[in-house]
Formats: C-alpha cells, sequence, structure tokens
C-alpha cells in the first residue's frame, strides 16, 4: 500500500510539474511571434528542423490542458486499486460479463498496437501528407516517447502488483499494449492535425480497439487500460517537449543530422544513433 501512495504521487505530481514548466517554457514550436517578423527569421525555426507544416497550429493554445486529462486517466487506473472504490467494483462488473458472454480470444490487439505509431512515421511518404516535424524530428519525438513510456510501465508494473482477470500473474496494471498503442494515436494526432484532425481520431480509435480488445481477452481491468492510455498520451507529450532538448544537446541546428531508431518491447527498449556530421 506504500508502494501505491508513492507511485500515485510520483504520477499526479509529474502532471503537474510537466504542465507548470510546459505552461512556463513554451516549446518553440508552440510559441507566437510578431506578425511583423518574417517565418523565416524566427529562432526556433532553421533549415535542420523547419516543420513541415505551419508552426502556428498551437499558438495561443493554453498547453498545460494537455497534461490534464492523461494525468485523470492514471488517477483513475490507480484509483481503482482499492477494493471498496466504484472503479474497482466496476472493473469487477465487466469481467463478469465478459466471462458469461465472450468464450473466445481476438489476437488483433497485439497488431493494432503498432499501427498508429507506423502511421505517424510514415504518413507524410504519402503525396500531399505533411507532418508537422520532419523526418528526424519524428524519429527524435518517438524514441524519447516510447523509452519514457517503457521505463513508466515497467516501473509501476513491479510497484503496484494487481492479478490479471485470468489470474497467471500479477503484473496486470497498467496495461503496457494500450500504452504503446495511445503513445503512437498522439504522436499521430500532433503530427497531422494541419492536414486532417480525422487521422488523429482515426489512430485514437485503434488504439481504443486495442486496450478494448486486452479487457475482452482477459488479460487486463479496464483500469489498466485506461491507466495505460494516460501513460501513453502523458509519454507523447514527454517526447515534444524534450525535442529542443536533443536539438540543443547534439547541436542539431548546426548543420549536423541526427537519427535515432528506436526499439521497443514488452520487455525491452533500445535505441540506436546515427549522426551526420
Amino acid at each position: 500500500m506504500k508502494k501505491l501512495f508513492l507511485v500515485t504521487r510520483f504520477i499526479l505530481l509529474a502532471g503537474m510539474v510537466f504542465a507548470g514548466e510546459d505552461s512556463l517554457h513554451v516549446s518553440p514550436y508552440e510559441r507566437a511571434w510578431p506578425t511583423d517578423m518574417p517565418l523565416s527569421q524566427h529562432p526556433s525555426l532553421s533549415s535542420a528542423t523547419q516543420s513541415h507544416a505551419p508552426a502556428t497550429v498551437d499558438a495561443g493554445r493554453p498547453s498545460a490542458t494537455r497534461f490534464i486529462i492523461p494525468t485523470l486517466f492514471v488517477a483513475y487506473g490507480v484509483a481503482a486499486r482499492f477494493n471498496d472504490t466504484p472503479f474497482r467494483r466496476f472493473d469487477k462488473y465487466v469481467a463478469r460479463q465478459i466471462d458469461l458472454h465472450v468464450d473466445r480470444h481476438y489476437p488483433a490487439d497485439n497488431y493494432l498496437i503498432a499501427a498508429p505509431a507506423a502511421f505517424a512515421y510514415g504518413l507524410d511518404f504519402f503525396p500531399g501528407v505533411e507532418s508537422q516535424h520532419h523526418f528526424a524530428d519524428r524519429t527524435l519525438i518517438l524514441a524519447t516517447s516510447y523509452l519514457f513510456m517503457w521505463g513508466a510501465v515497467t516501473t509501476m508494473k513491479k510497484q503496484i502488483p494487481v492479478v490479471r482477470p485470468r489470474g497467471w500473474n500479477d503484473d496486470a496494471f497498467p496495461s503496457g499494449h494500450t500504452a504503446v498503442a495511445f503513445t503512437g494515436a498522439h504522436i499521430l494526432y500532433r503530427e497531422y492535425r494541419a492536414q486532417s484532425p480525422w487521422i488523429g481520431v482515426g489512430g485514437y480509435v485503434v488504439a481504443t480497439a486495442a486496450g478494448a480488445l486486452r479487457t475482452v481477452n482477459r488479460a487486463h481491468w479496464v483500469s489498466d487500460v485506461v491507466a495505460g492510455a494516460g501513460i501513453g498520451i502523458l509519454s507523447a507529450e514527454v517526447g515534444y517537449m524534450m525535442l529542443p532538448v536533443w536539438h540543443r544537446l547534439f547541436g542539431i541546428d548546426g548543420g549536423r543530422r541526427l537519427v535515432v531508431m528506436p526499439s521497443v518491447g514488452m520487455q525491452s527498449a533500445g535505441v540506436g544513433f546515427v549522426c551526420v556530421f
């Protein structure tokens, strides 16, 4: 129970810290600039880091609000760990209904989780489709997001043991499959919403279907899936927050090009770097 309180405090504080820092230090991709300043003179836009889509897509929007919903999702999952809460009772009710009415396994959840990230990474290769960031920056965003997601999921699985509905082990919380799917879906939304918001909606639908199947297959409780969705969205936002940091750290604006290839699995994670001078 002590571990549960510590992890709960960490998640809630992390959400507030991210929100506070993001509202005070706006990302260069979201900062509005004077109308009389030419686009080419804006300090955050250079030949190495200029986005394909208009950089004003987030200008003026309260950025801290992006962390409220995913933080609430994670808080919902943590609250369901207490037996007397309505959230936990709802978990058990859904599990009973599935036991009564579902008599087969649907393996599609193992494949759907990769679809949003695949489209986020390569959709702009299709003619006429433009992403918010170029290929190298999207690689950095995806790598950072998935590494953060993997660390958060594995830590919480170890610190908050929850037996799965089928009872075969105690690492149900949170749903790693759902976290993977929603990390990719949120990046897909942010990269292509200037093209069409329906691209992002499609990603969220696929991620939600993957999470729902994890529940239908009795691999997770509903609260595991909700928390996984929150972790995925938070991880994607961390990836975008860290992008300017990687630019400064690796000196990408100085004519260098950095490509980072992430490798994330359910039990491991890794990353490869290629830097061209």
